[in-house]
C-alpha cells in the first residue's frame, strides 16, 4: 500500500516539526520567564515599573503560541486516530467480503481447478489485508472473522462419517478433479481419468475451438487453502485460560449438572480397548 506508507511518512515528518516548534517556543517562554523574574524581583535593578514589566508581553505571546501548538497537536492526533480507525474499518470490510467470496466459491464442495485457484488467490489477498488493520478493536474483529472463515472451510472441506458422525478428510481422489472421486479407489486411476486427451479439430471462423481443461487441482491452491484451515503454530488458544472445575459435582444444581458429572468422571475413569480403568493421572495427583 504505497499511499498508506506515504501518508505515514508525512504524519511522522509533521509530528517531528511540531515537536521541534513546541520545544523552541518553550525555550523562549522559559527564557522570558527567567528574564522577567530577574527584572521584576531583583532589587539591584534600578528600573521603573514599565521597564520591569517589559518582558510580560513576550511571555503572554509565547504562552499563547505554545497553547496553540499543543492544541493543534492534540487535534492532529485525534484526527490521525479517527483516520486510522476509519481505514481499519474499511480494510476489515474488504476482508469480510474476501472471506465470504471464498466460502461461496467452495460451499458446494466442488473440485473445479479454476474455482479453487480463484478461491486461493482471494483468500491470500484477504489475509494480507490484516497487516493494514492498525486499530486494536478491528484487529480483534479480524481474528473473529478469520476464525469464522476457518470453521466454515473446515466444514466444507471435510465429509461426515455415516457410522460415527465425525468429520473425516476428503479422499485424495477428490483433488484430481474427477467427478466420480467418491467411488474411485485408486489414485493411479484418478490420475489417468484426470489426464487430458488430444483433441483433433478444424479451425473455422464460425466456431470457437474446444479448450483443453486441466482437471487436477493446482497444488498451490490446495496448500494455500488447507494451510489457512489448519490452526497456525502461533495461534493463541483461548481455551488454555479456562480454569478447571473442582470435584464437588454433588453440589451442582444448575444447567451444568450433567456437564460437571461428565468432567468429574473423565478425571476418575478412562476407557481403553472397550475396558474401563482408573485414571492414573488422578491417582498420581
Amino acid at each position: 500500500m504505497p499511499s498508506v506508507s506515504c501518508n505515514n511518512s508525512m504524519q511522522k515528518l509533521l509530528t517531528t516539526l511540531i515537536v521541534i516548534l513546541a520545544l523552541a517556543v518553550l525555550s523562549v517562554l522559559v527564557a522570558a520567564l527567567f528574564g522577567s523574574y530577574t527584572l521584576i524581583f531583583d532589587p539591584s535593578n534600578n528600573l521603573n515599573i514599565s521597564q520591569r514589566l517589559s518582558l510580560l508581553p513576550s511571555i503572554v505571546i509565547s504562552a499563547g503560541v505554545l497553547v496553540a501548538i499543543l492544541t493543534f497537536a492534540r487535534e492532529r492526533k485525534k484526527q490521525a486516530l479517527e483516520r486510522q480507525r476509519h481505514m481499519s474499518e474499511v480494510f476489515l470490510e474488504r476482508v469480510k467480503d474476501g472471506f465470504k467470496t471464498v466460502i461461496d466459491l467452495l460451499s458446494d464442495q466442488n473440485n473445479n481447478r479454476a474455482t479453487w485457484v480463484r478461491a486461493a488467490r482471494t483468500l491470500l489477498k484477504s489475509v494480507e489485508l490484516k497487516a493494514q488493520i492498525s486499530s486494536e478493536e478491528y484487529k480483534i474483529a479480524y481474528e473473529l472473522e478469520e476464525e469464522r472463515a476457518r470453521n466454515d472451510l473446515y466444514t466444507i472441506l471435510s465429509l461426515v462419517d455415516k457410522k460415527s458422525g465425525a468429520r473425516v478428510p476428503l479422499p485424495p481422489q477428490f483433488f484430481y478433479g474427477i467427478d466420480d472421486w467418491r467411488t474411485c479407489h485408486s489414485l493411479d486411476d484418478a490420475a489417468i481419468k484426470a489426464s487430458s486427451s488430444a483433441v483433433v479439430y478444424s479451425m473455422t471462423i464460425d466456431e470457437v475451438p474446444p479448450q483443453a481443461f486441466l482437471k487436477p487441482l493446482s497444488p498451490k491452491s490446495v496448500i494455500a487453502i488447507f494451510d489457512f484451515v489448519e490452526y497456525p503454530k502461533t495461534y493463541n488458544d483461548p481455551l488454555k485460560s479456562v480454569g478447571d472445575w473442582d470435584d464437588n459435582w454433588e453440589a451442582s444444581h444448575g444447567i451444568d449438572q450433567g456437564a460437571r458429572r461428565y468432567v468429574a468422571h473423565t478425571k476418575q475413569k478412562v476407557a481403553v480397548g472397550g475396558k474401563l480403568h482408573d485414571n492414573e493421572k488422578k491417582k498420581s495427583s
